[in-house]
């Protein structure tokens, strides 16, 4: 019986330190998680709108996305727009009749970056370089994280 008693006991000392080590990383995991739903919601905001804005605009029948022209996407999104999707000019007769979309710019909760880098007419294809909160695709009106790599499930960021 004596013999077995240590066996108990270093059985137990294993089990007390495997338990402290997983409580201690489930808020890790937890925060994780939380920052990726985070993440996945406001991305939906700026999505929408996005989406939003192009319903509200165009020219000549076309569909007019933000930024495209060189038009600053932030005053576009945030401010109020003509129909034609030009931003309205401080001292000017008041003309203007859509927006603002959002109030802020939502943070991308992963690198805590709130702006947005345009990727130049031409390139259909988004680079994450984390440099900025978003990525917003002029040629396709797509909005991405600019995040590289994959979440903790191993889905990548850009598939968000």
């Amino acid at each position: 019986m004596k013999k077995r008693l240590p066996l108990l006991e270093s059985f137990a000392a294993v089990f007390a330190v495997a338990t402290v080590a997983f409580m201690t990383a489930l808020p890790a995991i937890q925060d994780t998680g939380e920052r990726n739903v985070d993440l996945q919601d406001n991305l939906s905001l700026i999505r929408t709108a996005v989406f939003r804005f192009s319903m509200d605009h165009e020219v000549d029948g076309i569909e007019v996305s933000p930024a495209v022209g060189g038009v600053n996407f932030e005053e576009q999104i945030l401010g109020r727009t003509r129909s034609d999707g030009t931003t309205h000019q401080r001292g000017r007769f008041e003309d203007r009749f859509f927006g603002p979309y959002l109030n802020t710019i939502p943070t991308n909760p992963v690198n805590d970056l709130n702006t947005v880098r345009i990727m130049p007419s031409g390139i259909s294809t988004p680079i994450f370089n984390g440099t900025s909160g978003w990525v917003y695709v002029t040629d396709t009106g797509e909005i991405f994280a600019d995040l590289a790599g994959v979440d903790a499930r191993g889905i990548a960021f850009s598939e968000y």
